[in-house]
């Protein structure tokens, strides 16, 4: 805005005409990608020269182009002259560096100036900027050792694999060497083919350049990486991998702003997300993230051993007067010296009374110590209910501090309660009707209480949540409420909107509720109005299965044209959508048979369009002695095998499936997914329980495809009959998005195919299923309506108290991108 008004003050606007292009201009430019890089290192002696690539757009005239070579000091760099013969369109450039000295860097930057052999509105490079240094690197070693240990917390911080040996930190062996010139400077091949079956679990396709990493540990208190290159590709459309430390050295930023890590016994660490991550070649080009998320990056030089020295404390939940905490104590911890501070101590309070503990500053009969795991049990505090911080100092085994360690916990005197606080209710409502929100489809959420430090949540069909623990599931996958949440909740003005709800269902929202001292379990029911849809629950489990009287007879099989909704995973976003039709046939008279199958032909169930062929065999559950007999119910269940189904593009076709415990493998199994009735007019497929039971194998998603092309991959197969379907079936729960995306990258690699024998028929099927939180997140609402509350009541007149006593007091109870300028 000032620099607009500033400008409106003017009387005059002069407009300077830019420079023009000269017509006949040769376009000299330089090429980003070259083969020789621009960061030059070199042994003494090892080369005195190099050369890049030049190249132009009007290639008419024989040309010599003149360059300008500038911050050449000592003029250690000599150019010669750069030629094209008539009609070439390329060069090479010839840079000299004879008289370069070792253990100084040098740097120029060459330029093509002139107009008629540059091009002045181009985007294409003009100038190349070099640097070099020459160094004799030393190989490190201590003894015979004469190897290192490099362990990654970059790349699993982006890139996962769904594979049963994929690590995300892997650590690898390393030759490392030293300048001799630089001291503690130093560089190895860390991210090479070995580190990628490490990271990968196997041999994985990607770019591996196999580049040096170096880092920088001239100063053992301020380590840090330079900014450079992985040399890894693991992503073509993202391109090189490019790492630094969060420092001055490499970006613009203030000194006490340096993220550093540590050289201490041959050990480099860095703290946690010090490290930043970027893609020069992506459309996130100039975009830093933070990497080192664990903490976990770490050096190891040869001989260096890594000593375990911690000690981990967890608290259990006052009761009787006492608080357990457990102690595990690290491999090389000898001994823990504790004692109990009242309140709860920050991370440098902890750290200063640990130093108070180990100078013996503390009564010597207020310390206590153990040497073995085990529990520690805190009563009869000195300050009674409160909040209280244990402190100890970790020593090994020659009594040498070696760290500290502290937790804070609520304990509670006997006799005395700290109950929690928390009201939580649903109430239908209809304010967002206009939205398309109503007592349909959705659930107001209210909650209001005292001192909530923690919460976790879930929304669960009442129906299906039968014996299990409600407790541990929330604790394993309960949603947390955030901090804004928790204050609105101590407040007592949190509501918020439940959507994507069912028609005529219960559900039962709940909550695990944590006041510092205890948590408590508190839940709320409500019934949706409207009319239930099975089209919108997200998915089905064998036990949904109506019985055995209710399943589709095979005529109703055969006589139906079935809306068919799937997800297919290779799809860009897969969502559950419909795919087509299926249709069900009689099979033919020469099928072969099947152990007592009765056989049928499905077709459209690939979800794709065959050139030829394309009908599966297919049992019909109730009449099929071989899923009878192991206590399968259902409707048809398709059979799969490794002889091809049909043909596109000319391809041979095989229908498989994929398990969740293996996506390396293609199985072709007799029945893998059973599809029974689940509401009337509504077939759901689920993988078969008996192969779960007898393979440990859940094989979820159907592959159809030949042994290099992946035509499709689905799961949430549905088949709806027209007469019964009442639309809006959802598309696939955002939290599965990663899950999916995740197969897809797996199945983009060439799979082994695998035959599966039979599943025992014994007629005894029981498979676990974790109970599925329905949260999606809230919406804001309004606040929930005050109702009249019924209670039963005791009215004590008040009374004049004698002197030095109180009155009677009545009480009411009421549930990251980093931003980094490079250098």
């Amino acid at each position: 805005m000032a620099f607009i008004a500033f400008a409106g003050c003017s009387d005059d606007l002069t407009y300077n005409k830019g420079e023009q292009e000269q017509s006949n201009c040769y376009g000299v430019y330089f090429p980003k990608k070259q083969k020789t890089k621009t960061n030059l290192e070199f042994e003494p002696g090892a080369t005195t020269s190099v050369t890049y690539t030049v190249k132009r757009r009007n290639v008419v005239d024989p040309i010599t182009v003149p360059l300008v070579v500038n911050a050449n000091e000592e003029n250690i760099f000599a150019v010669e002259p750069l030629t094209f013969e008539a009609g070439e369109a390329e060069a090479q450039m010839t840079v000299n560096f004879p008289n370069a000295q070792m253990g100084k860097t040098y740097t120029c930057n060459i330029t093509v100036e002139d107009p008629l052999y540059a091009s002045v509105y181009s985007k294409d490079n003009t100038n190349i900027s070099l640097s070099l240094v020459l160094a004799k690197w030393d190989k490190v070693t201590n003894g015979d050792a004469t190897t290192g240990l490099y362990r990654d917390d970059i790349l699993g911080n982006f890139y996962s694999l769904n594979s049963e040996g994929f690590n995300p930190t892997p650590e690898v062996k390393v030759e490392i060497f030293e300048r001799s010139d630089k001291k503690g400077y130093y560089r190895m091949k860390a991210y090479t083919q070995e580190f990628i079956v490490a990271f990968a679990g196997g041999p994985v396709n990607v770019e591996c350049k196999d580049a040096w990493t170096y880092v920088d540990a001239t100063d053992p208190e301020k380590v840090f990486f330079p900014y450079q290159s992985t040399g890894l590709t693991l992503v073509p459309s993202s391109g090189e991998t490019y790492f630094a430390s969060s420092v001055p050295e490499n970006f613009s930023l203030d000194a006490t702003a340096g993220q550093y890590g540590k050289l201490k016994d041959g050990i480099i660490s860095f703290p946690a997300q010090s490290i930043v991550v970027e893609w020069p070649n992506s459309s996130d080009a100039g975009k830093f993230f933070y990497a080192n998320n664990n903490g976990m990056h770490r050096i190891l030089l040869p001989g260096a051993k890594v000593f375990d020295y911690s000690v981990q404390l967890s608290k259990g939940e006052p009761k009787d007067g006492a608080v357990d905490i457990a102690a595990k104590m690290g491999e090389h911890a000898a001994k823990l010296r504790y004692t109990f501070f009242s309140g709860k101590l920050s991370e440098g309070e902890a750290m200063m009374k640990a130093q108070d503990i180990d100078a013996n500053k503390i009564p010597a009969d207020k310390i206590n110590e153990i040497t073995a795991d085990g529990t520690i049990t805190a009563k009869d505090m000195a300050e009674g209910t409160g909040v209280y911080t244990l402190v100890g100092c970790i020593y090994d085994d020659k009594n040498v501090m070696r760290g500290f360690t502290h937790i804070s916990f609520g304990f509670i005197a006997k006799g005395d309660e700290y109950p929690v606080v928390l009201t939580v209710g649903l109430e239908a409502t209809n304010e967002f009707a206009g939205m398309g929100i109503n007592s349909d489809n959705s659930a107001k959420v209210y909650a209001y209480g005292e001192n909530i430090e923690s919460i976790k949540y879930g929304l669960f069909a009442t129906k299906k949540i039968g014996d299990a623990n409600l407790e541990a599931t929330l604790k394993q996958h309960g949603q947390p409420f955030t901090a804004e949440q928790l204050k609105e909740v101590n407040e007592g003005h949190f509501s918020q909107m439940l959507t994507n709800l069912n028609g005529d269902t219960e559900y039962t929202f709940a909550v695990l509720a944590y006041n510092g001292f205890v948590s408590k379990l508190i839940t709320a029911t409500i019934r949706t109005t409207g009319k239930y849809n099975p089209g919108l629950e997200p998915g089905f489990v064998f036990e949904d299965f109506l019985p055995a009287s209710q399943q589709p007879t095979k005529e109703k099989l055969i006589s139906t044209k079935w809306n068919y909704y799937a997800t297919n995973v290779m799809s860009e976003q897969p969502m559950r959508k419909k795919l087509g039709t299926v249709t069900i046939t009689d099979a033919p008279d020469n099928a072969e048979d099947d152990k007592g199958a009765d056989l049928l032909m499905i077709k459209g169930l690939q979800g794709v369009t065959f050139d030829q062929g394309g009908e599966l065999p297919a049992a019909y559950v109730p009449t099929s002695n071989m899923l009878k007999n192991a206590g399968m119910i259902g409707a048809i269940s398709p059979r799969l095998s490794t002889t091809p189904v049909g043909k596109i593009d000319g391809q041979d076709i095989i229908c498989g499936c994929v398990a969740e415990e293996d996506t390396d493998n293609v199985y072709a199994l007799s029945y893998p997914f059973l599809g029974g009735a689940v509401a009337d007019g509504y077939i759901y497929f689920v993988p078969t329980p008996a192969y779960q039971m007898s393979s440990g194998m859940t094989f979820r998603y159907m592959f159809t495809g030949s042994s290099n092309t992946v035509f499709t991959l689905l799961t949430d197969m549905l088949l709806v009959d027209p007469d019964k379907d009442m639309g809006g079936i959802p598309e696939a729960a955002a939290a599965r998005m990663s899950k999916m995306n995740e197969m897809a990258r797996q199945m983009a690699t060439p799979k082994n195919f695998v035959e599966l024998p039979a599943f025992a028929a014994n007629g005894a099927v029981e498979v676990k299923h974790e109970l599925i939180n329905l949260a999606q997140g809230f919406i804001p609402a309004s606040a929930p309506q005050f109702k009249v509350s019924g209670a039963e009541v005791v009215f004590t007149q008040k009374t004049e108290q004698p002197a030095g006593g109180s009155a009677t007091e009545f009480t009411m109870k009421k549930t990251d991108v980093a931003l980094l300028v490079r250098k």
